[in-house]
């Protein structure tokens, strides 16, 4: 047992020094007036399906950016809820800068996002493209700050993290995991040799319509639940790296209203995100509960038996494992309540995982109305 707590603090320490030296090299996007003479065209590309109680407050923060030169796109995606008629009064709202879309249904072997994105992109006049969820608020110059830091990195892609309202526990509990799993695992060095490393945020994504065209589109991922981290992956084959920038000043996010939303959420992503690999899943559960929850129980376990060093290597695996989570917190203002919350995060993420298994397998994988059957990631 010493040996596992041994390695499990050999691996928290290396996963802590990993987090510091990526964070730390997070390029972060900051409000800024346009400030250059040309400004080039931006189609603003947002699906909605059943969106009625988030829909409005992003749009109404996308048609009042402070940038010359851009379109906001919307597309319908079969709602049956009040969005239409949401839409509709935005678009008399703002009969210049807004127009809304009625989408197709759903061919065979695609997704729904996939899907809605491929025909905004259609419609599409800009010269780049942002992607954005339909929960997401932009702050007015947010526009006109990313495109200035595309010209300033020369970026053709970048993908931002928005800053995150976390107020169920579910969200409380795994969003940060997820900061942790991106940040601590992977030295960002070793990306540019193993693009599978790489990933990008759907929420916010700005891409070049030459580019976007030039690798397909969303056609090249329409049968992946987890487009937007496909679709990292493929542009990271193409350009050698998909840029992650800092968006919590510009851009912030409500993914899900409740525990319940969140959880069937993280359950739709989770195991088709492991390529549908039941290895991977095993993995992903030991791993978690090896690192994260064995230090604690057996802190605890060493103290009510008075056994000295487990109690010293469980608590010291305990705060290694809270100051990852701090790390995160502090650098996308996540909420700091959470970071002593590991152990807790742990047990979910792994209940989430196999929930998404068990979904998987047996056709129950679904999401707003919609069933899926498993379909492989392209690799």
């Amino acid at each position: 047992m010493e040996l596992i707590l041994g390695t499990a603090l050999v691996a928290l320490v290396a996963f802590n020094l990993t987090c510091w030296l990526n964070v730390r090299h997070v390029p972060r996007v900051s409000p800024v007036q346009w400030a250059l003479v040309s400004a080039p065209h931006v189609s603003i590309l947002v699906p909605a399906r059943n969106e009625a109680t988030r829909i409005e407050p992003c749009i109404h923060s996308l048609c009042q950016q402070e940038y010359p030169a851009y379109e906001v796109l919307v597309l319908d995606d079969e709602s049956t809820d009040a969005t239409p008629e949401i839409l509709e009064r935005l678009c008399q709202q703002y009969p210049e800068r807004l127009r809304v879309f009625r989408g197709a249904p759903l061919p065979e072997g695609w997704i729904g996002k996939p899907w809605a994105c491929f025909q905004l992109a259609q419609h599409a006049r800009g010269e780049w493209l942002l992607f954005a969820d339909a929960d997401t608020r932009f702050h007015p110059l947010a526009l006109a700050s990313l495109l200035q830091e595309c010209r300033r990195h020369q970026w053709s892609f970048v993908s931002l993290l928005p800053r995150e309202e976390l107020r169920s526990l579910v969200e409380q509990l795994i969003v940060p995991l997820l900061y942790v799993f991106y940040f601590a695992y992977v030295p960002n060095r070793w990306r540019r040799y193993f693009p599978r490393f790489h990933a990008a945020s759907g929420q916010a994504m700005l891409i070049q319509a030459s580019l976007y065209w030039e690798i397909g589109g969303h056609a090249a991922v329409r049968g992946q639940l987890v487009e937007d981290l496909a679709l990292g992956r493929l542009i990271a084959r193409r350009l050698g790296s998909a840029p992650v920038a800092d968006g919590t000043e510009v851009v912030s996010c409500r993914m899900y209203e409740t525990s319940g939303e969140a959880f069937l959420g993280f359950s739709k992503n989770t195991y088709p995100a492991m390529g549908y690999r039941w290895w991977a899943l095993v993995g992903f559960v030991g791993h978690l509960l090896a690192l994260f929850v064995l230090p604690p129980v057996l802190a605890i376990l060493g103290a009510l038996w008075s056994h000295g060093l487990w109690s010293a290597l469980g608590g010291t695996g305990y705060l290694l494992s809270a100051l990852l989570r701090w790390q995160v917190s502090r650098r996308f203002r996540l909420p700091y309540s959470q970071v002593w919350l590991q152990p807790l995060a742990a047990i979910a993420a792994s209940v989430i995982a196999l929930n998404s298994y068990r979904w998987s397998t047996t056709g129950r994988l679904q999401w707003k109305g919609r069933h899926y059957r498993p379909l492989m990631l392209t690799e």
